[in-house]
């Protein structure tokens, strides 16, 4: 088919669908919130010639999606367009909330919010979000009487959803050179970006169609229900484990358990690092409240596979699936101690998937956003997740209120790519200026590793900010990182996922004591700061928790803990 043929092709068909041209600019116009979105999560932190080419290669893949979309439809009958056309425009006024609200056009995370919240919990939110809702309503409202007003009133031009000209008067109206020539040049810089979706490793082609909202939804709705079938399935596993306690003599009242992101202890000044990253941890060290322990690794440099491990008895080398395995919240509910998890990652998707399943297994689970784009592309500063622990303080998501021991799970974004991201602009305490060595030493790297020092002291401050909210009480928290990171220090490499790399492997571990737990548990206190220098893997994190909890189980094994007698 030459191109005078294709183009013959593509105006008869234009031509004979009411509809077809209409619900082209409606599709365009309806999705622009996902230009948006490629903005506040990709395109802010690039050189303005960078946003230009995304955004470009984003309208190119929104109109072309929208071009081919709209001549399908005009092979379809009435009913079916117009219902393209009212699902488009309702998604868009979603999509409009939802930014405003979540910084998120509707996903995953958010769309398995919506189906698991029954009547009364979204009447609640309709009245609570009311304010916000019905202007958009309103809106729509008012576009959609100007637009039938707008197909009455235009008998000789052409709507939005159709046209009243006759059909020669369309035949002439398509038959000009121009639109011809537009047609191909979209669809060849469309299929132009399809190639480019196939041969970017960083993209994925499956994704092309969610750059229209009634693809987003189509996937998102499969994406929740695998998802839910996936977590039904691992939730039955993980109950169907026996928790036999032996012996139970837990006689801490509060253990705070904050987990890092990709935090590397050869950036913290806590562990010798020549800029001062961790003044709140090391001011807390020198006066004798914190352990800090220097030979703690991490046994994969990934999240996901780490999270496998740390809160059960599978560990690196062990068989089979890690829900196939005794974990630690269940062994911890069943001897009465109340848990939670608190966490500023996403709660859904890929990466949130094991979060999500872990949380499942304590008392209370709260998350600073339902979102389940990639990790790397969330803004939200950890200081959000303060308040839900203060919540969690405060016994607000007790059913029973009277006095017992606590868990709690914290679980930060860290340092995680992309590093400016992680912090305030307040707290932009070093520059490039600031940096040295490394295996790169131009501006760019410099820079880069001065964002990534800024998030590790912004981390600091985070955990200090937890410490302080139990200083009172009889009480521990224990900081931990998933996993390392490589920030150009021994290679010209920034990321972590390669397994052969020390520098991605090597975490910080600390403890901290209030004074009321120093006084109450001296043995546990010298069997803590004993271990300051074990080599020890955080695969075995289960053992060590048990074990300074004095709670016993068949599966506990007293030689894989941290802690030393």
């Amino acid at each position: 088919m030459n191109g005078n043929h294709l183009s013959e092709w593509l105006r008869s068909i234009v031509t004979e669908a009411r509809f077809a041209q209409g619900l082209f600019w409606w599709l365009c116009l309806t999705n622009v919130t996902q230009l948006v979105q490629l903005y506040l999560y990709e395109g802010k932190s690039l050189p303005v010639e960078a946003v230009a080419l995304l955004l470009m290669e984003g309208l190119l893949r929104v109109a072309g999606l929208s071009l081919l979309l709209a001549l399908l439809c005009s092979l379809l009958p009435r009913f079916v367009r117009r219902g393209v056309a009212a699902l488009s425009g309702l998604l868009f006024l979603v999509d409009v909330f939802s930014l405003t609200h979540y910084h998120s056009v509707l996903d995953a995370g958010l769309l398995q919010v919506i189906l698991a919240t029954n009547p009364q919990e979204a009447v609640e939110y309709m009245v609570t979000q009311g304010g916000d809702i019905l202007p958009l309503l309103a809106v729509a409202l008012l576009l959609a009487g100007a637009l039938l007003l707008y197909r009455r009133r235009g008998a000789e031009r052409q709507g939005h959803f159709g046209t009243c000209l006759s059909r020669p008067q369309r035949r002439a109206f398509f038959a000009g050179r121009g639109t011809r020539v537009l047609s191909l040049v979209l669809l060849t810089l469309f299929v132009g970006s399809v190639c480019h979706a196939f041969a970017d490793p960083e993209d994925s082609p499956e994704k092309l169609p969610c750059s229209l909202s009634v693809g987003r939804l189509a996937a998102n709705l499969k994406q929740s229900y695998d998802e839910n079938r996936s977590t039904a399935y691992i939730d039955y596993a993980l109950a169907s484990q026996p928790v036999e306690i032996l012996e139970d003599r837990h006689d801490i009242p509060k253990v705070i358990f904050v987990l890092g992101e990709s935090t590397s202890r050869h950036h913290m000044q806590l562990y010798g690092y020549d800029l001062p990253t961790t003044p709140n941890l090391s001011r807390r060290e020198q006066a004798g409240e914190l352990t800090a322990f220097s030979s703690v690794t991490s046994p994969h440099a990934g999240t996901m596979a780490v999270m496998r491990t740390l809160f059960s008895f599978y560990d690196k080398d062990a068989a089979g699936m890690w829900y196939d395995y005794g974990n630690l919240f269940d062994i911890l509910r069943a001897a009465g101690i109340h848990t939670a998890w608190l966490s500023n990652q996403e709660s859904s998707g890929f990466y949130g998937s094991i979060g999500r399943t872990l949380a499942s297994r304590c008392d209370e689970q709260a998350f600073t956003s339902h979102l389940s784009h990639t990790i790397d592309l969330s803004e939200r500063c950890d200081e959000e997740v303060l308040p839900l622990l203060d919540d969690a303080l405060a016994g607000d998501g007790r059913l029973d209120l009277a006095p017992q021991s606590d868990f709690f799970v914290v679980h930060l974004m860290g340092a995680h790519e992309d590093f400016k991201r992680r912090y305030p602009a307040s707290f932009a305490h070093f520059t490039a200026a600031d940096e040295t060595g490394g295996a790169k030493e131009d501006a760019a790297s410099r820079q880069i590793r001065a964002e990534y020092d800024n998030a590790v002291r912004y981390d600091d401050y985070i955990v200090d900010a937890i410490i302080r909210r139990v200083e009172d009480q009889d009480a521990v928290v224990i900081f931990l990182s998933d996993h390392g990171e490589e920030v150009n220090d021994v290679r010209e490499l920034v990321g972590h996922g390669d397994e052969s790399s020390a520098w991605q492997h090597d975490i910080p571990m600390v403890i901290w004591t209030s004074a009321k737990f120093r006084a109450e548990h001296p043995e546990d206190v010298r069997r803590i700061q004993a271990a300051r220098d074990h080599a020890w893997q955080s695969d075995e994190m289960i053992h060590t928790v048990l074990d300074l909890l004095k709670i016993r189980v068949p599966q506990y094994e007293k030689e894989k803990s941290l802690l030393l007698d």
